[in-house]
């Protein structure tokens, strides 16, 4: 029998050569010196870094991260070893050991949720699990979702707030953690805390020049999908799903359906018409002219729904020189604006309608809410200019 190869802790850091794998450093303590690893011989700082476990799949070494803290590290450390300890022993005693196939893997779970959102025609949601779980998988350092405690959650706030993220974004992570835990079918009660309170801020919305630079940027397909967020308030699958028949152009409708055939439902599961503004029922007789055969309004060359618009959107702010330059997004890799999203042409909708005086049960029908309350978050306070002219037109004596 081949000797099984052991279980390592290991430092993956970046050094001033690049991001390297080094065995952790113990102190006399036998506790690790956190951050610190060997480069030839010489113990060197290196901060900027994780936790990882190398095991070994036959001769291939495998990397699990383990997270930030030293303590949870070691105990994960402690956990493969002893199953790959147990693995050995039942080769030894010429029998299989086989895993509970009803555990969850963490990892494998979190992809299944990225893609229950993207199957959904979900892609901002689909991102936000991704990038989520990323984050929480790092800080959890365990491998089944049942071993997830309080503490994990705890702990996964304060990696959170140490990066510098506010409450409200705190609180939005772990909304979206109690989401996979859901999805996952686990019983959260004794896990979650409360979700982290934080104050409400009044939605943000685009600036006129802001509606005007990217629609003089889009082309025509796009220019539709930007204007039925930002004229009729769909959201960004109401979009994807939108097919012709629910336009009636001799009436200036546009009505919000489900749809079964693409397994398409929408939000509160209420039906809705919405006005259509003259200047996209124009655009919209001109589009049907040049797409006469499809059954989309946007679809993709194969008549399919198109989930690639927020990517369009943020890749088209970027060509023309419209990204903010100061978000996480902009100085990411793909540098993709965060402020540049289908979601806030509909917030502008909500917030506009109710500024030039519509009444909140209009403009929450048009909206599709299930509740006032969250209509009401649309009502912004009227800019400077706005309330000056107000107050010098009131008489006052």
């Amino acid at each position: 029998m081949t000797k099984r190869k052991a279980v390592a802790l290991v430092w993956y850091c970046k050094t001033a050569k690049g991001w390297t794998r080094y065995p952790v450093v113990l102190a006399a303590n036998n506790r690790i010196k956190l951050g610190y690893v060997h480069i030839h011989g010489v113990l060197t700082h290196c901060p900027e870094g994780r936790f990882e476990i190398r095991l070994y799949e036959g001769r291939k070494a495998v990397y699990k991260r383990a997270g930030t803290n030293a303590a949870d590290a070691m105990a994960a450390r402690d956990r493969e070893e002893h199953l790959a300890a147990a693995k050995g022993s039942a080769e030894a005693a010429g029998v299989k050991l086989i895993e509970d196939p009803k555990r969850l893997h963490i990892r494998k779970a979190a992809q299944a949720f990225e893609m229950d959102a993207k199957q959904r025609g979900a892609m901002e949601a689909a991102e936000m699990n991704r990038h989520v779980m990323a984050e929480f998988i790092v800080e959890c350092g365990k491998t089944f979702t049942d071993e997830i405690t309080r503490d994990d959650v705890f702990k996964f706030h304060r990696a959170l707030r140490a990066r510098g993220c506010g409450d409200r974004t705190v609180s939005n992570k772990h909304m979206r953690l109690r989401s996979f835990l859901r999805f996952c079918k686990l019983d959260y009660s004794d896990i979650l805390p409360p979700a982290p309170k934080f104050d409400a801020r009044q939605p943000d919305t685009y600036t006129l020049k802001e509606r005007t630079d990217i629609l003089g940027a889009a082309d025509a397909n796009m220019r539709i999908a930007l204007e039925l967020g930002m004229m009729c308030g769909l959201r960004e699958q109401e979009i994807m799903h939108l097919e012709w028949s629910d336009i009636h152009l001799a009436d200036s409708i546009v009505r919000v359906t489900s749809k079964p055939h693409w397994k398409f439902k929408i939000k509160d599961s209420e039906e809705r018409d919405i006005p259509i503004p003259a200047t996209l029922l124009k655009h919209l007789k001109q589009h049907r002219k040049t797409h006469p055969k499809t059954i989309l309004v946007l679809p993709t060359t194969g008549d399919r729904p198109n989930g690639k618009l927020l990517r369009t959107l943020k890749r088209l702010a970027k060509a023309k020189g419209l990204n903010c330059g100061v978000c996480k997004g902009c100085k990411g890799r793909n540098g993709e604006c965060q402020r540049w999203t289908l979601h806030k042409l509909r917030r502008t909708y909500g917030t506009t309608l109710l500024r030039q005086g519509l009444d909140l049960s209009t403009v929450q029908h048009y909206l599709g809410h299930s509740d006032l309350a969250s209509t009401m978050r649309y009502l912004q306070p009227a800019t400077s200019a706005a309330s000056q002219k107000a107050i010098n037109g009131i008489k006052w004596t």
